[in-house]
């Protein structure tokens, strides 16, 4: 597991409801799908770990611990 999900695991919700179905704390996976955290690796840090709806499964934000 990735160290991430233990971090996100004791922080609340980063979107109260899924803008696409609308599912009341749409967290599925969370901290276990990522991106790369720089952007072309010389760009800033952004963020990387997927929201993904538990009901539709689309990813509907990014969020970093």
């Amino acid at each position: 597991m990735p160290k991430e999900y233990e971090l996100l695991q004791r922080k609340s919700y980063a979107k109260e409801e899924c803008p696409k179905c609308e599912e009341p704390f749409p967290e599925f996976m969370r901290g276990l799908v990522q991106r790369s955290k720089r952007w072309f690796f010389i760009g800033p840090k952004r963020k990387y770990c997927a929201i993904i709806c538990h009901k539709c499964k689309q990813i509907i934000g990014w969020e970093s611990p």
